[in-house]
């Protein structure tokens, strides 16, 4: 039994990759080295609940892909697959976290540049590498149709229902696994969120939990849990603080535009709504 779901989990995980784009959590949790528990049934592609590792096995260093970080020791600048994530250091004075380098992009401050001007950037770059100038100049550069829009040589654009960012370019075929072209999407969680992670709190996302979050949820005082029903019947169960959830049972918080609940364990997660009046 043990080598039957041994092997569910490897052929599974390796298909999570197609899957980050089009199912709920799943980039979050592969991001965070998870993998998809077993169905009880195949009414969905998409996993219900995931194992994750230990993510601190000693509250006193920070970890990063299961490797742990003494108080400011930096990460490998090699290892860090997000580009805008520069110079990390561990701080354990207040609890495990990572501290960053600010990048400041000149490209968000510039509210001066031509109209007739557009920035390229290149695949691991964070910030702007290039500006086009003129109509002619601009209307030479070679496109790229994606979803429905037009991208220009060297301007960035993220598919639709993949975990992919991409960079238009003029050898780009169409292909969203050409490693010249895109990249996986790497949110950064345990680089910029050690702590909430550590704290057993919940990612925060906006329409759909595709996507990275936006922030953590923490418990507070008043955070109650309320009993909903498993129709997934789910054995897996969600932890928010100390608190222990199953699959169906929401938490209040205090943002009244976020529903928090758990749906796949282990993590409780939120979604925030643009509008309370949606």
């Amino acid at each position: 039994m043990k080598t039957s779901i041994y092997l569910f989990m490897l052929i599974f995980g390796s298909a999570l990759g197609d899957l980050a784009g089009e199912c709920d959590l799943a980039g979050y949790y592969m991001e965070l080295g998870c993998t998809a528990l077993p169905k009880a049934n195949n009414t969905t592609i998409c996993p219900e609940a995931f194992l994750c590792p230990d993510l601190h096995p000693n509250p006193n260093m920070c970890f990063y892909r299961g490797t742990p970080y003494a108080d400011r020791s930096m990460i490998p600048q090699n290892l860090i697959n997000n580009p805008c994530s520069q110079a990390c250091s561990c701080s354990v004075t207040a609890g495990p976290q990572f501290d960053c380098a600010a990048v400041d992009c000149v490209e968000t401050f510039d509210s001066d540049m031509q109209q007739e001007c557009i920035n390229t950037y290149e695949l691991d770059s964070c910030c702007s590498t290039g500006t086009v100038c003129g109509k002619d100049a601009i209307a030479s550069l070679k496109t790229c149709e994606v979803d429905g829009q037009t991208y220009k040589e060297g301007q960035p654009f993220e598919p639709a229902n993949t975990r992919k960012s991409c960079i238009c370019t003029a050898q780009w075929n169409g292909s969203y696994d050409d490693p010249s072209s895109c990249r996986d999407i790497n949110c950064g969680l345990e680089i910029h969120y050690q702590d909430k992670i550590f704290e057993n709190c919940a990612p925060v996302f906006i329409g759909n939990m595709k996507s990275c979050p936006i922030a953590f949820q923490c418990p507070t005082d008043t955070s109650k849990v309320i009993r909903g029903l498993n129709l997934k019947s789910v054995n897996a169960q969600c932890s928010f603080g100390n608190m222990t959830l199953s699959v169906g049972d929401e938490v209040t918080v205090d943002e009244k535009c976020t529903k928090c609940s758990c749906d796949k364990p282990p993590f409780v997660s939120c979604v925030r709504k643009n509008s309370c009046d949606e």
